[in-house]
């Protein structure tokens, strides 16, 4: 079927860490999306470079100079979570970072695969005017994302875009973590199923024809993929849902005292942007839609340090 990648790299925050999710003795790459997803590929090699906090601006440092020098087959690139939950939060800066590390992994000809960033389940439960905002902010880096794949469109790698929302929803209920922020073991794997989906649809090769239910390195004719229950054979055995006493039990040990410590930064950003957004809608006419420019987090002239946009070719 589809080529095999030699070489698979994740980028990216605590979600493609693999937060969220529970794995057995035979996930041979670890836990996390991106590992799912470098074993339904079938990949030579998976290296997961992606850390707990990171933020776009840490995707364009540090781990893009690691992932260049690993010269990946593919690509993943997941982040924006934290930049969402920060009091200093720039659409610019995460729209420069994701053009920058796109480019140039794309330049090096790697595919690379953008995520949008999923709505964060935790802020649904919140007041609307706080739900109104978190959703806004996701919108922008997901408008981001967009703008990266395209700034890139022209460069030797393919750039794919998928959305984390869409791949996910099969889950269901069952998608999300008890913290409600990362997928659950559910979660993680219908977003690696989702990926790979993406990747091989829009990856068409020529080739002599497979067996049935074969998915190996060798090329298929164009338009020839792989179903989905073959890919999803290759996924690693997902635990049994928790109890309802277990995600209380959660929600005591880890939940409020990660609320509390997160807090200290992200609050007060979220109080201006609130106060900043009801204002926008006192002010705004009748009839008129909210644009959102009112977000004091919304920062539209802040770049990367010593870094340019990429160039769109």
């Amino acid at each position: 079927m589809t080529a095999a990648p030699a070489v698979v790299v994740a980028l990216g925050d605590s979600i493609t860490v693999g937060v969220g999710d529970t794995v057995g003795p035979d996930a041979r790459n670890g836990a996390g999306w991106a590992a799912h997803l470098a074993a339904v590929l079938r990949a030579g090699t998976f290296h997961n470079l992606a850390s707990n906090g990171s933020r776009a601006r840490d995707v364009a440092g540090s781990q893009l100079t690691e992932a260049l020098r690993l010269s990946p087959a593919l690509a993943t690139v997941l982040v924006g979570g934290n930049d969402v939950l920060r009091s200093d939060f720039s659409a610019r800066e995460i729209e420069d970072a994701l053009a920058w590390t796109a480019g140039a992994l794309s330049a090096a000809g790697s595919d690379v695969v953008l995520v949008r960033l999923p709505v964060i389940g935790l802020f649904e439960l919140a007041p609307r005017t706080v739900r109104r905002v978190m959703r806004r902010r996701v919108a922008t880096v997901n408008a981001a994302v967009d703008a990266a794949a395209a700034a890139t469109r022209r460069a030797p790698g393919r750039v794919v875009v998928v959305d984390g929302t869409t791949a996910i929803a099969p889950a269901g209920a069952r998608a999300w973590h008890i913290d409600r922020v990362h997928p659950s073991p559910a979660g993680h794997r219908r977003l690696a199923l989702g990926v790979a989906r993406a990747w091989i649809d829009q990856r068409p090769l020529p080739g002599p024809a497979p067996q049935p239910g074969e998915f190996s390195t060798r090329q298929a004719p164009a338009g020839t993929t792989p179903s989905d229950a073959v890919l999803k054979a290759h996924l690693p055995t997902a635990p049994e849902p928790p109890s309802r006493w277990q995600r209380a039990g959660w929600l005591v040990v880890h939940g409020i005292p990660w609320t509390w410590r997160r807090g200290g930064d992200f609050l007060p950003g979220l109080i201006r942007a609130v106060a900043a957004d009801l204002r926008s809608e006192r002010t705004r006419s009748p009839g008129e839609p909210s644009t959102g420019s009112a977000d004091p987090g919304l920062d539209q002239d802040e770049h990367l340090p010593g870094r340019n946009r990429p160039a769109a070719g």
